[in-house]
């Protein structure tokens, strides 16, 4: 056949051409790979641990086909048993991202979600902002339990018999009374920072030594005596009515004695001497001024058996009255006092303060004439004095013969079904003493108006962490108690479930955890 053909092309072939390339679309259209759908992703962070009652951030960003989506409705859904509930819904910004604030009360998983596309989700865990503290008693829980003492005296025990309690091996005894004398910081470093002081009397005369025992001044209740420190030592200044009346130069001490003592006129007018900075009062011995670290420090100088022991305030004098019949355990709290006072004036003179003991709870509470000038205070000198015999004195003694360590407390507590005192050895982590074990104390509980039968205190949740070692404390429990029901070991749970334990002395945890006593019941979470 011939073919005609047009600008050099057979005019046959175009509708051939046309056939084909027909086929050739349909085959394509046939046999190409399907599109592919625009991936959508939802990518969430922001997940951690908060306290209790405040808030956390999760950000969640979502991108289409690997590019941000810019104003999209995403929603924020919380987990609630096996399903997901909503809690408020989000618009993406510019880069596809939003954020959004959190406060669970409880550790709570949240994820986001737009259409079918969802994100992974993301804790949010809830620790305790801090931990209440509920527990009983009061002090370090060794040797002899103060309101206990106060029970058993109503209940009929001798002084002798309550400390055998408490000091169990221990022997009530005498000591020879020689009118030995203690130094007791009343003033002064390392608890006071003062350079100076003014000392004083409320009545009768008054008269300042200096170190070779030479008169260097001396006047009456009106006139108020200046002492600082100087570059070698002390000065003293005498002032009446505002006015400079006498001034001494620097001396290495002063001595401020007062009528009524033994040592100035102890038959003329019994004046009480005040020393400003002080927590007591002096009716007995002398003011030894000098300087200690920089500081002004300031000495009373009394007899052990009497007149320190006048001015101790460990125990309240009314437990002596007839209606209270207490005066035993005052008598006990006597000895325990004395025994103390004479193992430290073996030990010798402190170098911090250039005394035998301090006049607060470092050593024993001395406030002077505060206590025995005081509310009841003539039933607290009875008791003194029922332990001063015709040149001897009550004491307590160890197996050997020696004075024996007599600490003493407030009050036992309830824990854990046991109530008692502690070993030296479970609160101090010292060598065991035979006497300083622990024993039953029912007593403390029985005694009236005990205060410290339950009290409550707290510590924060960056302070369990601290002393756990932990990012975090969802929990705290006690595990483990020493033989008097005080606290031996805690144990802290994190938020993520990580357990860790600590065990210290009694009072170890006691002070670590700043409360009144160590027989601690339980901790409980607390949102604020």
């Amino acid at each position: 056949m011939i073919l005609a053909t047009v600008h050099g092309r057979p005019r046959g072939a175009a509708p051939l051409l046309t056939a084909l390339l027909a086929l050739v679309l349909v085959a394509s259209v046939l046999w190409a790979p399907p599109a592919q759908a625009a991936t959508r992703k939802l990518q969430a962070s922001g997940g951690g641990t908060i306290t209790a009652s405040t808030s956390k951030t999760l950000k969640v960003r979502y991108v289409r086909s690997g590019q941000p989506v810019r104003g999209a409705t995403v929603t924020l859904q919380r987990k609630k048993g096996s399903s997901w509930v909503k809690v408020r819904t989000v618009r993406t910004g510019k880069k596809g991202g939003a954020s959004v604030s959190v406060s669970p009360r409880t550790t709570t998983t949240y994820r986001f979600r737009t259409g079918r596309a969802r994100s992974a989700g993301v804790t949010v865990r809830v620790v305790p902002a801090r931990f209440a503290i509920t527990g009983s008693g009061s002090g370090h829980g060794v040797g002899l339990s103060q309101w206990g003492a106060y029970e058993q005296s109503r209940r009929g025990r001798t002084a002798a018999q309550i400390l055998g309690y408490y000091y169990p091996g221990a022997v009530v005894s005498e000591a020879n009374d020689p009118r030995t004398t203690l130094d007791v910081q009343v003033l002064g470093p390392p608890a006071d920072t003062r350079t100076s002081t003014v000392l004083a009397v409320g009545s009768g005369r008054w008269r300042l030594r200096d170190t070779a025992g030479s008169v260097v001044a001396s006047g009456g209740p009106q006139q108020r005596v200046t002492v600082a420190t100087t570059s070698n030592g002390v000065s003293a200044t005498v002032r009446q009515d505002g006015r400079t009346v006498a001034g001494v130069g620097t001396r290495s001490r002063f001595t401020f004695e007062w009528t009524g003592t033994r040592d100035h006129s102890p038959t003329g007018t019994r004046a009480v001497a005040t020393v400003t900075g002080a927590q007591g009062t002096y009716r007995h011995g002398s003011l030894v001024v000098s300087k200690r670290s920089g500081r002004v420090n300031v000495v009373n100088r009394v007899v052990i058996n009497t007149e320190y022991l006048y001015g101790i305030d460990e125990m309240p004098s009314g437990w002596g009255s007839a209606t209270n019949r207490g005066a035993a355990a005052l008598q006990a709290q006597v000895v325990a006092a004395r025994n103390y006072a004479i193992v430290e004036k073996v030990r010798g003179l402190k170098s911090t303060c250039g005394c035998h003991v301090y006049d607060d709870t470092r050593s024993q509470h001395y406030v002077g004439w505060r206590k025995q000038g005081g509310s009841w205070g003539s039933a607290w000198v009875a008791a003194v004095d029922a332990t001063v015999h015709d040149g001897t004195v009550t004491v307590l003694r160890d197996a050997s013969g020696g004075f024996a360590e007599t600490p003493y407390f407030a009050s036992t507590g309830a824990a854990g079904g046991r109530r008692g005192t502690a070993t030296n050895a479970e609160a101090f982590g010292t060598t065991a003493l035979p006497y300083l074990r622990h024993v039953p104390d029912s007593y403390a509980a029985s005694a009236p108006g005990n205060p410290y039968l339950r009290w409550t205190d707290s510590i924060t949740q960056a302070q369990a962490r601290r002393i756990f070692g932990l990012s975090s404390v969802r929990s705290v429990a006690v595990t483990a108690r020493w033989s008097g029901g005080q606290v031996r070991t805690l144990t802290a749970t994190s938020a993520t479930g990580t357990k860790v334990s600590r065990t210290r002395t009694a009072e170890g945890w006691r002070t670590t955890l700043g409360l009144r006593g160590g027989w601690v019941s339980s901790f409980a979470g607390r949102t604020s």
